[in-house]
């Protein structure tokens, strides 16, 4: 053969092998198609899925118009060799993990840290959101259960309606000897739970509302189990308190302090299952910014801001609201305290800075309007643990509403409570007025929620837990 032509033979095949990888995405069977959410453009989609907007474009020849995405729309993903089904974006459930992912969706961890470019596990926090593809062909895995002691994996799969050989391999075992005593199996249904998490067979949700958290706003945490178990946990290390809140469900409530910085804090659930196995898990879950205002300076006696008189208070108070009661004395939604529910004068969270005093404080309560001698009343049903005068809050008031959840009323001219006192939900306790720390005559009225003092104006518009 002549030179020219082994050229031309080269060219040839180097021409195919150079062209062929594109041929390859145009003509892939079943390929994965992603649906468009509200806020993406072909930038944004193809940098999530590492691919250019030009082999995005080339693959949707449906696409009018690049710079116009209508919410829904459907799109072929080119490249994503191995990956099949509808790219759904699933937002990640506390409990959730990528093991347990990887086998209720069987797909590969490798392939769900390549389809979403995730680098470091910490990615995975409860709140973050992930693309998930959805294939009808295969049955996704919806719950565990425990291989017990003296238990066959035939004995198993008969009590969870389905067979040992679709055990061993959703649980990719080398046959059904594999499985030993304690071993938690992966069970795959075609019918998906209301929830399903990674934590332990006998739990078999965790719900956190709201999540993202937000910087002074109150959390609900609620655990659902299948049978009996003994629960604690911590939220970036203050230990949670669980109650019974109906059938196989606990819940905690817990304040996100108003300070807080920005970002994922470490949430921990242990305990122990009826059948006395013990169980651990930690996940990172995010705190967000309460997007609160700068209040104006403020200008008051100087001796209101003296450590040696605030600490003291700050203290005293503290450990009064650290307490935790088991009974729950409120239901739904409090009450304002204040004469006229509309009159605030000053929000929670807003930003302050006090005479010279360089450091940033933050409103604890709501402020409600009104002169000397107007009444205050119980927002809920409760208990009082504390009258008395001091010198920031003047005259005050604390009242226990049970499950570590107490109000504060501050700045009274007159009590008319004492500690004991059972009281209900719009019974006067007390008259505004102008004492301790203030400029002028008002109510503030805080909530405190397992030590931490939170938006009170939530809790007269919505049901805790």
């Amino acid at each position: 053969m002549k030179p020219t032509k082994l050229f031309k033979l080269a060219f040839a095949i180097a021409l195919i092998l150079s062209v062929a990888p594109r041929v390859a995405l145009a003509q892939q069977d079943n390929p994965p198609v992603y649906i468009v959410q509200p806020g993406d453009s072909l930038t944004t989609i193809a940098y999530r899925f590492g691919i250019s907007t030009d082999d995005l474009i080339n693959a949707n020849q449906q696409i009018a118009n690049p710079d116009l995405l209508d919410s829904g729309m459907e799109l072929v993903i080119p490249g994503l060799e191995g990956i099949h089904g509808v790219l759904d974006t699933k937002t990640i459930s506390y409990g959730e993990n990528l093991s347990g992912l990887s086998q209720r969706y069987r797909i590969s961890e490798d392939l769900l840290l390549q389809l979403n470019r995730i680098t470091s596990p910490a990615e995975l926090y409860a709140g973050a959101n992930l693309i998930i593809p959805q294939d009808n062909e295969q049955p996704q895995i919806t719950g565990q259960a425990s291989l017990a002691e003296g238990q066959s994996l035939l004995e198993l799969a008969v009590t969870q309606g389905t067979d040992p050989w679709v055990l061993t391999a959703s649980n990719s075992l080398n046959g059904t000897w594999d499985a030993l005593p304690g071993d938690i199996l992966s069970i795959p249904s075609t019918t998906p739970p209301d929830a399903s998490t990674d934590i332990a067979p006998a739990v078999t949700g965790v719900k956190i509302d709201p999540l993202p958290m937000v910087q002074g706003k109150t959390i609900g945490i609620k655990v659902i189990t299948n049978s009996a178990v003994s629960l604690q946990g911590s939220f970036d290390g203050q230990e949670l308190q669980f109650f019974p809140d109906g059938e196989n469900t606990l819940a905690a409530l817990q304040g996100i302090y108003a300070l807080a910085d920005p970002g994922l804090y470490p949430l921990q659930l242990k305990g122990t299952a009826s059948n006395g196995t013990p169980f651990h898990y930690e996940q990172m879950v995010p705190v967000e910014s309460g997007q609160y205002a700068q209040d104006p300076h403020l200008q008051v006696d100087p001796a209101t801001l003296d450590p040696k008189v605030t600490e003291p208070e700050e203290a005293k108070i503290r450990g009064i609201v650290s307490k935790i009661t088991p009974e729950k004395y409120w239901q739904g939604v409090f009450k304002a305290p204040g004469y006229d529910p509309n009159w605030i004068t000053s929000w929670f969270g807003n930003r302050r800075q006090y005479n010279d005093d360089p450091k940033v404080y933050f409103h604890t309560g709501l402020d409600y309007g009104g002169g000397t001698g107007l009444p205050i009343k119980a927002p809920a049903a409760g208990v009082v643990v504390f009258t008395g005068a001091l010198t920031v809050r003047g005259n005050a008031t604390i009242i226990d509403h049970g499950w570590g959840v107490y109000s504060g009323f501050w700045h009274q001219s007159e009590i008319q409570v004492k500690v004991g006192d059972k009281v209900e939900a719009g019974q006067q306790i007390g008259l505004v007025g102008g004492t301790g720390r203030v400029t002028g005559p008002h109510l503030h009225w805080e909530v405190w929620v397992n030590g931490i003092q939170v938006d009170p104006s939530e809790w007269l518009e919505q049901t805790f837990p």
